[in-house]
């Protein structure tokens, strides 16, 4: 499936979603906050525009939604310790491996510039942008992808890091479906 048939695609998954919600177009596509699932919509205050943004459909949506075309390609091995993971995530596909260690370089960079996006196929992702100082995170680039460590001190934090590594899990073993699961899980 082409970039373009997807974002289309998700455009109007995200709209058939919302409608079962109970939230008409012009209030799902609306440029104010709480825009989308009101209440501070995705990302504390992003819209459905924002998340189709030129800016982030180029960034973060642009590698995650390459992933989720590849996730047959994509194999997960995720060591759970006391206070956070270690996990990789690797390819056989030297195209998919690069977009692996291309998204992972690209999250810790806007984690560690506070640059939160609109995400709302990943419920723990909000959680750890907000919360990004109370936990330790660094990648190792593999040969064929990514080795990624998070920990944390605060209990609560690595409830959060286990169930990122658990979204991510299912995200390689499903592709879209486990993408829509993440997105009826969210709090309205």
């Amino acid at each position: 499936m082409k970039r373009r048939t997807i974002a289309a695609a998700l455009g109007g998954i995200l709209s058939g979603f919302l409608a079962t919600l109970g939230f008409g177009r012009r209030q799902a596509f609306a440029d104010q906050p709480g825009g989308m699932m009101g209440g501070g919509g995705m990302m504390g205050g992003g819209t459905m525009r924002d998340m189709m943004s030129h800016n982030n459909m180029m960034g973060p949506m642009k590698l995650g939604m390459e992933l989720f075309e590849r996730h047959a390609e994509i194999q997960r091995a995720t060591q759970y310790l006391p206070n956070g993971i270690i996990d990789a995530t690797v390819s056989g596909n030297a195209k998919t491996a690069g977009i692996i260690q291309a998204h992972v370089i690209e999250m810790y960079d806007r984690l560690d510039s506070n640059r939160p996006f609109p995400y709302p196929m990943s419920p723990s992702v909000t959680t750890m942008f907000r919360n990004s100082a109370k936990y330790r995170r660094t990648y190792k680039i593999l040969p064929d992808g990514v080795e990624v460590t998070e920990t944390s001190d605060d209990p609560e934090m690595v409830k959060v890091i286990y169930a990122h590594a658990k979204e991510l899990d299912a995200f390689a073993k499903d592709g879209m479906p486990a993408m829509m699961r993440g997105m009826m899980q969210r709090p309205g």
